[in-house]
């Protein structure tokens, strides 16, 4: 059915545009609410019943059509950070500003599933390879992405990419991460490679991949809910915050929002690439959620 406000509903889904023509999805079920643009399948809000929102977003973010949203969960697919051989090609991938198709998959009253997806047609200079590319977006009470690769094509190619989580923070000075000691990372400022210490401090630029075990990660502040990060199909975690100079030159970014944020992405970085040989897929899964009395 359609409301006389422009906005489609579908059950606990319904579908608007923005005041600035981008097309969305506002999902609200007993669990929790998200809002999910169809531009870049890009998630920026998840609020499970009774805590504030999972996700940050700039306030300085114009959602403008065809530039990429700075916060929530950007899609970085078929590769992260710079382009493996050509920098003249986008940071981070091709799905960013393109508009994905949709459908419903589940829509109960506690739980909220959509499926997205895009295909490559190989003509691309920076991608000339035939692919499909599907989110599975699940709101409960976590919220669970799911990211699968398909090769359609008749020959290999190679898939870095990250679910790129933006999470609020209180004060820098107050984040803990646990679940991360002893794990190697390459520190993307320095080159260097090194091993995460027993306590972490954040209080300069970070830009980490971390080659871990896809164990869950952990996110600690006083005052506020534990939260955590799970990961499947994923052995590299991205830990990553601006810091005062990088603030400065990065776009729907104000010079002061390092400090209310820090990215905790799932990934297939660094030394944790995938091949996929023609007909195999991979699947890349985060969840992020409030840790209860079950959780460890």
């Amino acid at each position: 059915m359609t409301t006389s406000d422009n906005r489609t509903v579908l059950h606990r889904i319904s579908r608007d545009t923005s005041a600035n023509g981008l097309q969305r999805l506002l999902i609200t079920n007993q669990t929790a609410q998200a809002t999910l643009y169809l531009q870049g399948a890009h998630l920026t809000s998840f609020v499970p019943r009774e805590h504030p929102d999972m996700l940050w977003v700039s306030a300085a973010e114009p959602y403008q059509p065809g530039q990429a949203i700075r916060g929530g969960i950007p899609i970085c697919w078929p590769w992260f950070g710079p382009h493996p051989s050509d920098s003249g090609h986008p940071s981070h991938g091709l799905v960013r500003t393109q508009i994905w198709d949709w459908e419903i998959v589940n829509d109960q009253p506690d739980m909220s599933q959509v499926r997205l997806w895009l295909e490559t047609d190989g003509e691309n200079p920076a991608f000339g390879h035939r692919a499909r590319v599907e989110l599975v977006v699940t709101v409960a009470a976590s919220l669970t992405l799911s990211l699968t690769t398909t090769n359609l094509d008749d020959k290999a190619f190679r898939l870095s990419q990250a679910l790129h989580s933006y999470l609020p923070i209180s004060s820098p000075a107050d984040v803990r991460i646990t679940g991360l000691t002893g794990y190697p990372y390459m520190d993307k400022l320095t080159g260097e490679h090194q091993v995460w210490p027993d306590r972490f401090t954040l209080d300069r630029e970070v830009d980490r991949i971390v080659q871990d075990a896809g164990q869950p990660v952990f996110l600690n502040e006083p005052g506020r809910m534990r939260r955590f990060v799970r990961r499947e199909g994923s052995q590299s975690l991205i830990v990553w915050n601006p810091w005062v100079d990088k603030s400065r030159t990065l776009s729907s970014f104000n010079h002061d929002d390092y400090q209310s944020m820090l990215c905790l992405e799932a990934a297939n970085a660094g030394d944790d690439h995938r091949t996929l040989l023609p007909g195999e897929h991979h699947c890349l899964t985060t969840e992020l959620g409030i840790v209860t009395t079950n959780d460890a």
